[in-house]
């Protein structure tokens, strides 16, 4: 009988205990931060009145989504589970600026923002928003292709730049530049120059006096890696043969393709990352590229750490201006990504081709910008809300390929 009533007082007291522990478990997942955002008006305007704000938060962990709109005297107020989130606003803007008022779009954004408490305050930066109407980069062929034989081809990668307006633009001019930094490494690189350029580490440019390279509304450039036919080299790859530029270095063993113009190389060597760990970015310089070289050096630091030893490292690089830059894409992928590696005025999202690091099903797949709307004459207007996660479709069909 004792035994029985001692078994009976364990199973109980055993009972009590799993019970708390759900019940602990469950309070902790039911956690709440109370998060405050205190938003940073754009500088050098007056009289800021801000309406229809949306502000919406994405827990990284588990995909949920959380949205408010309550937002009051600068400031946005919600109760959330702790995580790690990214948080994007959106709304309605009115200033005054040079003595008008001036209505339009604001944003901000932020990646990777830990919340952890009771209570937090994060401070957000608002910038003005308005769509392209120019050139944008409509399509990033970065991944290459395979032979038949599976060996990796080498040379026929491409960009293609759309015009996005009504009337004709002139390609003269066009910078294309590929990112130092990589989205899928985050280092605390110092001065941290994001709000104001993007560092660079390759620069090319389309050459003319100004007016030589008429592009029409609703139509693309082509600026290929070697501007041949490599299907004759390979079934699996692309004719690139009608390229309207293409990437020449004198220095290294390539083709040059004499019925296709050469890039102008501004600085090292543009070779797509084939991975996509990199962002591109469509510029002017208002100057020349004389005076980017001569004016525009970036010189940073920034800590190494391996094995448990931290390794102070100094580089120089270039940088361009946000002001400059007309486009930008953010390239990545899912199981590597840290942050965007330029300014959310630019591009608040990425897009990608493959999934994990290495992945071989990348190959033969590009990221084209997708269409927003078709006019009567038939123009193609494509998306571009600075959003390129939004903006592109990802692991698509390149274009020209057969």
């Amino acid at each position: 009988m004792m035994k029985r009533r001692l078994l009976s007082l364990c199973l109980a007291l055993i009972a009590i205990t799993f019970l708390n522990a759900c019940k602990k478990d469950k309070l902790q997942e039911l956690s709440l931060v109370d998060l405050t955002i205190k938003l940073e008006n754009p500088p050098g305007l007056t009289d800021i009145k801000l309406s229809d704000l949306k502000v919406t938060f994405k827990e990284l962990n588990s995909g949920k989504e959380s949205t408010t709109t309550n937002v009051s005297d600068g400031q946005v107020k919600i109760s959330l589970a702790d995580g790690s989130y990214d948080i994007n606003l959106e709304g309605n803007i009115t200033y005054q600026l040079d003595g008008k008022t001036i209505t339009g779009k604001t944003r901000a954004y932020q990646s990777g923002v830990i919340l952890k408490g009771k209570q937090q305050t994060q401070t957000m930066k608002l910038f003005l928003y308005q769509g392209g109407s120019g050139f944008v980069i409509q399509e990033i062929f970065y991944t290459g292709t395979v032979t038949p034989e599976g060996k990796q081809y080498l040379g026929d990668k491409y960009f293609k730049i759309y015009n996005n307006s009504d009337q004709i633009l002139y390609a003269d001019g066009l910078v294309i530049a590929q990112s130092k930094f990589f989205t899928t490494i985050k280092q605390d690189y110092k001065p941290n120059i994001m709000a104001d350029a993007v560092a660079v580490d390759a620069v090319i440019k389309i050459p003319g006096s100004g007016k030589e390279h008429p592009v029409a509304p609703g139509q693309s450039i082509v600026i290929s890696e070697d501007g041949i036919n490599h299907k004759e080299f390979n079934s699996a790859s692309i004719d690139l043969s009608k390229s309207d530029f293409e990437m020449y270095y004198e220095d290294s063993d390539d083709v040059d393709n004499p019925q296709v113009p050469n890039m102008e190389n501004v600085y090292s060597k543009l070779v797509p990352n084939n991975r996509g760990y990199a962002a591109y970015v469509l510029a002017r310089f208002p100057k020349g590229s004389a005076d980017f070289l001569s004016n525009y050096k970036y010189n940073y630091s920034y800590n190494e750490t391996f094995d448990g030893t931290i390794y102070p490292i100094d580089e120089s690089e270039y940088k361009i201006p946000n002001s400059w830059i007309i486009d930008a894409v953010n390239l990545s992928v899912q199981s590597e990504f840290q942050w965007i590696v330029t300014d959310p005025s630019l591009d608040m999202g990425w897009t990608f081709c493959g999934k994990v690091a290495g992945d071989k099903s990348r190959y033969g797949k590009s990221v084209k910008r997708k269409v927003l709307s078709t006019t009567a004459e038939g123009r193609q207007i494509l998306k571009d809300t600075n959003n390129s996660t939004v903006d592109f479709e990802a692991e698509a069909r390149p274009s020209l390929m057969q």
